[in-house]
């Protein structure tokens, strides 16, 4: 897709606009280098919607530029592509992922929505329901608008969302343990751990089994790891010599 200059007066946001996480560099990135990854619009009458690209355009307005560079695509799956482009860069509030995932599930099948986010079935129907609760529990455009404005993370509310009424909901949101202090440099180290695929995978597992079910698959294991090994040497002579070294390096 070539990349055109469009004028800036002319882009439009819509209101149901996924808002990311602000994050100031963006702007101080574009005016030292003069250069502005395209945004991403389609093409509505006399105007462009928006997809992807909200802080480059408010950085653009603070430049007080006339136009900036854009892909136009003709694909009415705006939502789909909005979200899909913001939640793989990791920018999307957890009630964002909620509302829109609900949205699109109204048109979209959930193994759709799987694929389109990188994530597992279980996950995403998890998500669906509990946006479906999330939504039972009443909330105002304003109240809204405030957790998205605090941009509680998706791990929080799923965690949270299982609460009956909105007050039980909001003080488990700000719940904090006692006598547990987080410094910069463990916020270091848990982003670094959301960008590792496999610990993100671990995740995945676990929101989808839950908690109680993980732990009695290790005791299982752990059941089944002590019976093997106190066993390996007579199962030496019985087994193929790469299934042994195998189960050595289990034992180990």
């Amino acid at each position: 897709m070539d990349v055109q200059n469009i004028p800036l007066d002319r882009i439009i946001i819509p209101d149901n606009y996924i808002l990311t996480l602000h994050k100031p560099n963006t702007c101080d990135a574009i005016r030292v280098t003069g250069i502005m990854m395209p945004v991403v619009v389609r093409k509505e009458g006399n105007g462009y919607v928006l997809i992807d690209g909200y802080e480059r355009i408010q950085c653009a307005k603070e430049f007080a530029w006339k136009e900036v560079p854009a892909i136009v695509t003709d694909d009415q799956r705006v939502d789909v592509l909005r979200l899909a482009l913001n939640y793989v860069r990791g920018r999307v509030c957890g009630v964002d992922v909620l509302l829109y995932t609900w949205q699109m599930a109204q048109q979209y099948d959930v193994s759709v929505l799987a694929k389109i986010l990188g994530r597992e079935y279980d996950t995403v129907r998890k998500y669906k329901q509990a946006a479906e609760h999330f939504l039972t529990l009443g909330f105002s455009k304003e109240e809204i608008q405030e957790l998205h404005r605090q941009c509680i993370s998706l791990r929080k509310i799923l965690k949270c969302i299982d609460e009956p009424d909105k007050k039980s909901f909001l003080n488990c949101l700000t719940y904090r343990p006692l006598n547990k202090k987080v410094s910069p440099e463990l916020v270091k180290i848990a982003a670094e751990m959301e960008k590792n695929p496999e610990v993100r995978a671990a995740v995945d597992v676990v929101e989808a089994l839950g908690k109680d079910k993980i732990m009695q698959c290790v005791e299982i294991w752990d059941l089944a790891k002590k019976t093997i090994c106190t066993r390996l040497d007579q199962y030496k002579h019985k087994l193929l010599p790469e299934d042994l070294r195998l189960l050595e390096s289990l034992c180990q």
